[in-house]
């Protein structure tokens, strides 16, 4: 029989599952706690108990999102730094970011629900994304490919996530390909590190 502290991480979850569905069909403007309690199958109480307000779930759909990806580019990471070859770390968030605009079709709503309701919301975003820079810089065997790397499937994934991207999958899979061959087998001469380029 699954404990309490289980029942009540199942719960939060299908709240969370129930909020992204919502703003996936219906669009972030029909997010509302009374919609998500109803979708979930919880009531308006047991919701609150989870998330004090909308701006508490907000934020778990914002975690979802940083959780989920750190969890495919670490998974990945396992696996493609087996062939011992350059730039591991960018490669892997490559693979992890490619699955999810290419193979999965619901985009992650959290993000857009968040931009739509409280930007603010989006500083745990930011905050990843800083760590990420130096992270990859420091692990990368050329950093500055490696971060001109990160724009690229940063840019192809907030066009997809806006439904503004005028390549198709099989167009995205080509240029994450050529670009993750680039990676594993950089030039002989790349240009000089320059760690000062972080952002601030």
């Amino acid at each position: 029989m699954p404990s309490k502290d289980a029942k009540r991480t199942n719960a939060r979850e299908r709240i969370i599952d129930a909020a992204m569905a919502i703003v996936f069909e219906d669009g972030a403007r029909k997010l509302s706690l009374d919609a998500v309690a109803e979708r979930a199958g919880v009531s308006k109480g047991g919701l609150l108990y989870h998330f004090k307000s909308k701006s508490d779930l907000l934020k778990g759909m914002v975690a979802r999102h940083i959780a989920i990806l750190e969890d495919a580019v670490a998974a990945a990471h396992a696996e493609i730094a087996k062939d011992n070859k350059p730039n591991a770390l960018i490669r892997a968030y490559l693979q992890a970011v490619f699955v999810e605009i290419c193979t999965k079709k619901k985009p992650h709503t959290g993000l857009l629900a968040a931009i739509a309701e409280e930007p603010e919301l989006l500083a745990p975003v930011r905050a990843h994304n800083t760590r990420l820079v130096a992270e990859l810089r420091a692990a990368s065997e050329t950093p500055d490919l490696a971060q001109v790397a990160l724009l690229a499937v940063e840019g192809s994934w907030h066009m997809r996530l806006f439904d503004i991207s005028p390549f198709d999958d099989a167009a995205l899979k080509r240029q994450f390909d050529a670009l993750t061959e680039l990676l594993a087998n950089p030039p002989a001469n790349p240009p000089a590190r320059r760690d000062e380029e972080q952002p601030s």
